[in-house]
């Protein structure tokens, strides 16, 4: 048995950035925040393969696609320790501890797990730079598009401040509905371009709280009930893409009141072992 762990992430804006059929050079630039909660992975050689999450055994996972492209056979066990489909890179999460426990069990590098993760959930359409972010951990600002070292990551310096992230009533929105979408695509490649010269002009986490609200309302990529809760809450912004939002600092308790919280910490980077 092998495990393996990977932060969730966050992502604050976006830019989508295409390269056609180079899936490692393909996904986006802009800003990622990578929390201590994410996707708790083990693996369990066997003689065929069963994936089961959160103690259910499930078809046509992120991990059995992971699997079958790094040639394992066996059980693969996850632990979902944050929702899904609301922009906590869940499914970036599973497909890299699934890939760095089995790299572990094959002897093969770190790197090649974290590029099946990615050119698996690009093709998915579950994600576009999740995996970059959860590779690198930190409060990431990703330059260039696609994973490493193709991709390039730089790192925005944080305080030591709380993290609160916010479930709110409504579904949660699927990334693969939005990223299936000509116009919304469309759409998060102006705005997100748009955002990340914004940010260039200056680098710190600050200035990407102020530019992914901008990114947020400009976009449209969230629900009423969500621009009223950034509406009140000055130091939030929306995750994307979900209905959910992530909290630097503190806000006023009450504005927690009718919302499922999860308090986190900045995370660090992937790894094997829990």
């Amino acid at each position: 048995m092998i495990e393996a762990f990977s932060p969730g992430s966050v992502t604050l804006f976006f830019e989508i950035r295409e390269r056609k059929g180079d899936l490692k050079r393909t996904g986006s630039r802009g800003v990622g925040v990578c929390v201590s909660s994410g996707v708790r992975t083990r693996i369990f050689p066997g003689k065929r393969l069963e994936v089961c999450i959160d103690g259910e055994v499930r078809k046509n996972t992120i991990q059995e696609e992971v699997a079958k492209r790094m040639g394992f056979v066996g059980r693969i066990e996850s632990i979902v320790e944050l929702p899904v489909s609301q922009g906590f890179g869940m499914s970036g999460a599973a497909a890299l501890s699934t890939a760095l426990a089995i790299a572990k069990l094959k002897g093969i590098s770190y790197l090649t797990a974290a590029r099946v993760a990615h050119e698996v959930e690009v093709r998915r359409k579950s994600g576009l730079g999740d995996v970059a972010t959860q590779y690198e951990g930190g409060f990431t600002l990703r330059l260039r598009e696609g994973i490493q070292p193709f991709g390039v990551v730089d790192r925005l310096f944080y305080p030591p401040l709380p993290i609160f992230l916010i479930v709110f009533r409504e579904r949660g929105i699927e990334t693969h509905e939005i990223l299936s979408d000509p116009q919304e695509v469309s759409k998060i490649k102006k705005e997100g371009y748009r955002a990340m010269r914004s940010l260039l002009e200056n680098p710190t986490w600050k200035n990407a709280l102020k530019v992914a609200r901008e990114f947020s309302f400009r976009t449209g990529l969230i629900s009423e009930e969500m621009r009223d809760f950034l509406n009140r809450c000055e130091n939030s912004t929306a995750a994307m893409i979900g209905n959910s939002a992530i909290v630097f600092g503190e806000c006023k308790e009450e504005i927690f009141d009718n919302y499922k919280v999860y308090r986190v910490e900045l995370g660090e980077r992937a790894r094997i072992g829990i």
